[in-house]
C-alpha cells in the first residue's frame, strides 16, 4: 500500500512539474512578435516574377520558423512587423583563401512608420551557395532587432503608439 501511494505521488509531482513548464512556453509564444516574410515583387495580389526573391524569402522562412523571438503569420495585417525581401546577389572575389563567392541578401524591416535595411552576407565556395547562410545572418540581425525594440512593439499590439 506504501509503494502505491509512493507511485501516485511520483506521478502527480511529474505532472504538475511538466505543466509548471509548459506555462511559460505559452507566454513565450505569446511575447514573440508577428512577422510576415515578403518579397519586393508581390504587390496588389501578384507574384514576384524574381525567383530569386522568392527562393530568399523561402529560405528566411525555413529560418524563422523555430525563432523565439517572432512568430510568422499568414498576412501583412496580422503582422507588427513586415520583412520584405529586397535583392540577393553573388560576387566573386579573390582573397588569401583563393577564389570566392560571396553572397549578399538585402531586406527591408517595417514597423508602423519605422523602416530599416538589413544586410547578411556570406562567403561561399560554390557557385550557387552561401544564400541559405545569409538569410541566417538577417534573421539574427533581426532577432537582435526585435529584442532591442520589444517593449515598443509590444506597444503597437496593444494599439499604442505607431512608431517603435
Amino acid at each position: 500500500m506504501f509503494k502505491l501511494v509512493l507511485t501516485v505521488t511520483a506521478i502527480i509531482a511529474l505532472v504538475l512539474s511538466s505543466a509548471a513548464t509548459a506555462q511559460p512556453k505559452a507566454k513565450e509564444i505569446q511575447d514573440r512578435i508577428p512577422v510576415f516574410v515578403k518579397s519586393a515583387g508581390d504587390a496588389g495580389g501578384f507574384t514576384d516574377p524574381s525567383k530569386a526573391r522568392q527562393d530568399s524569402r523561402k529560405d528566411l522562412l525555413r529560418k524563422l520558423k523555430d525563432s523565439k523571438s517572432v512568430v510568422l503569420v499568414e498576412s501583412k495585417d496580422d503582422a507588427l512587423a513586415v520583412l520584405e525581401v529586397l535583392d540577393r546577389s553573388t560576387q566573386r572575389e579573390t582573397n588569401l583563401s583563393g577564389r570566392q563567392n560571396k553572397s549578399y541578401l538585402t531586406v527591408r524591416l517595417t514597423a508602423g512608420e519605422y523602416s530599416v535595411e538589413f544586410t547578411g552576407e556570406s562567403g561561399s565556395s560554390g557557385a550557387l551557395t552561401g544564400y541559405g547562410a545569409a538569410a541566417a545572418k538577417v534573421v539574427k540581425q533581426l532577432e537582435a532587432w526585435v529584442k532591442d525594440n520589444h517593449d515598443r512593439l509590444s506597444a503597437l499590439k496593444k494599439g499604442g503608439p505607431e512608431t517603435p
